[in-house]
């Protein structure tokens, strides 16, 4: 609980300190003058995008699930998965707590901890060699353009880059190695032990034993429908399409059109990529910072305020909004405090 209270009061501050850059840079003024001028067809496709992006989420985890155990209104609850996995993503350091939140409530729908954590790793593992290979093919075709616009680039690019295959590496040694698995989970359990968080060291190692034969098992199985990973592997490719896309929607928002798609595409990928290494809930204040430098390069100087103001509104505090539905309004009180206790 007081890690979560933590979390939340970086996220405030970091909206509070957002706001106040906004408005007295005088990015207010700026948005005010120029709404009458924005085209909001390309705000609302903007929108349309990110609740794409939630809902392709919602239908990955909807067809793993129901490959590896199958139950009534699954379709609802993968979207209800989806969202408390938004909301969680976007209050805790690096993303950390989307998963352990997304474990509990799946348990609390009747899946097991072992296929739960079997379907959201196989789920990581899709949407992290997704994103790898989205990089890859951005550095390759677009590396120079940015390179030559943005000091520095190359560092923040390569550090992004290898985070994300070092993360991928270890993803999959955890899902197909069982004996690195073990290994690592023991000496988790016992710093946990030495800082007095478990008591009983034998009997929680024996239920995360019994817990790991059935994730590997299910890792397995899973493994073994390639069909079903080249399948969810191209929805999660037009899932951070749409997500990488709404720089573009909002920079022809503003009457703007000499930049290309894929260009404003590529540069919100290299974005992510560098969000990857902040260790702030949402990336705080670094996504802000990165998206500054990146879009500069296509924004006007009275637009680029404004831009950013609603692409971090879209991108980041609407997760926070529509998660909190789920995760708060569609809880109940105890689900809510025991996945504050796991992120």
């Amino acid at each position: 609980m007081k890690n979560k209270n933590i979390n939340l009061i970086i996220v405030v501050i970091a909206a509070f300190i957002f706001v106040s850059f906004f408005v007295f840079s005088n990015g207010l003024n700026n948005l005010v003058k120029q709404v009458q001028t924005l085209n909001i067809a390309w705000i609302i496709v903007a929108i349309l995008c990110i609740i794409s992006f939630w809902l392709f989420e919602a239908l990955v985890i909807y067809i793993i699930t129901k490959l590896l155990y199958p139950s009534s209104q699954l379709l609802v609850k993968s979207i209800k998965f989806a969202m408390i996995g938004q909301f969680f993503s976007a209050i805790t350091p690096f993303q950390s707590g989307s998963q352990p939140a997304q474990i509990y409530s799946m348990t609390k729908n009747g899946i097991p901890v072992g296929s739960s954590s079997s379907i959201l790793m196989i789920k990581f593992i899709i949407h992290q060699a997704t994103l790898t290979i989205y990089s890859l093919l951005m550095i390759i075709f677009k590396f120079n353009y940015f390179n030559s616009k943005i000091s520095n680039f190359i560092y923040f690019c390569v550090f992004g880059f290898l985070i994300n295959t070092v993360i991928i590496v270890f993803a999959v040694l955890f899902s197909v190695n069982s004996e690195a698995t073990k290994k690592i989970i023991m000496l988790a359990l016992r710093l946990l032990q030495k800082i007095r968080v478990i008591k009983d060291l034998t009997k929680t190692q024996q239920r995360l034993e019994g817990e790991l034969i059935s994730f590997h098992e299910n890792s397995a199985f899973i493994a073994k429908n390639i069909w079903m990973c080249i399948y969810t592997s191209l929805l999660t490719f037009i899932q951070w399409t749409a997500y990488y896309a709404i720089p573009y929607c909002i920079y022809r928002s503003f009457g703007f059109s000499s930049a290309d798609i894929w260009t404003m595409i590529a540069a919100q990928v290299f974005l992510t990529m560098f969000m990857s290494f902040i260790p702030l809930p949402g990336a705080a204040v670094g996504a802000e910072g990165g998206f500054y430098i990146i879009f500069g390069i296509f924004f006007k100087s009275d637009s680029l305020v404004p831009a950013l103001f609603l692409w971090r509104v879209i991108t980041y505090y609407a997760a926070i909004a529509a998660g909190s539905i789920f995760t708060v309004i569609l809880s109940d009180k105890d689900d809510i405090i025991n996945m504050q206790k796991l992120s």
